[in-house]
């Protein structure tokens, strides 16, 4: 439908006249809106209103952590892979410190999660066994609810660990496997993915390995 501009001509009490405004040009394209992200894959732009809340009741949008690269892992209390999961989290945290990294983890696992907390509710109540056992592993990093599994679904998360690296853009940059360890057994000879994409955007590379089958 074509749009309308109005001309007031004269003065006070003066008519307002319909101007239609003339067709595009044959050449001229229309503004065509960005697709809705419905899933993330490698290459998408985490949307900056997406909001998470951590155990405590406290919330982060992905807004407030442009300008930083962004580890993600999709992570469980009971899950065995995160035996050997955890520890390698963890040295992630020593490797990364002090330096323009944020290391999330998201539970999504409902059983460990139970009930949402109501709006009034005394955080410090939640959650009990997952913060025992966040402490446990000595996590320094928030670990973010995902009650009703939103964040699982739009990350297309399917096992714990599962990982992702943003850029300082927001962009998807790795999607896959912590590393390609799950056993335990290679240890220094390990190829931690997670770690390896980080340090590639931190230095302004392309991340070499993409995409990897998660584990878990």
């Amino acid at each position: 439908m074509k749009n309308y501009l109005f001309l007031a001509l004269g003065l006070t009490g003066a008519l307002a006249l319909p101007l239609f405004a003339q067709d595009p040009k044959p050449d001229e394209k229309p503004p065509v809106e960005a697709p809705k992200v419905d899933k993330l894959k490698v290459g998408s732009t985490v949307d900056e209103k997406l909001t998470m809340k951590d155990f405590d009741g406290k919330s982060l949008t992905f807004k407030e952590l442009r300008g930083k690269v962004v580890i993600v892992h999709f992570w469980s209390d009971l899950c065995p892979a995160e035996i050997h999961g955890d520890p390698v989290t963890l040295a992630l945290e020593t490797h990364f410190k002090g330096k323009d990294v944020v290391i999330l983890g998201i539970n999504s696992n409902q059983n460990e999660l139970g009930a949402e907390p109501k709006k009034d509710a005394d955080y410090s109540k939640e959650y009990p066994a997952l913060r025992k056992k966040v402490e446990k592993v000595g996590f320094k990093h928030a670990i973010m609810a995902d009650h009703g599994n939103k964040l699982s679904d739009l990350f297309q998360a399917r096992t714990t660990p599962h990982c992702y690296v943003i850029d300082a853009k927001g962009v998807l940059q790795y999607a896959g496997a912590l590393d390609d360890d799950p056993a335990g057994k290679k240890g220094a000879e390990a190829k931690v993915y997670v770690r390896d994409a980080a340090d590639a955007l931190l230095a302004g590379k392309k991340v070499e390995t993409a995409e990897t089958r998660s584990y878990g």
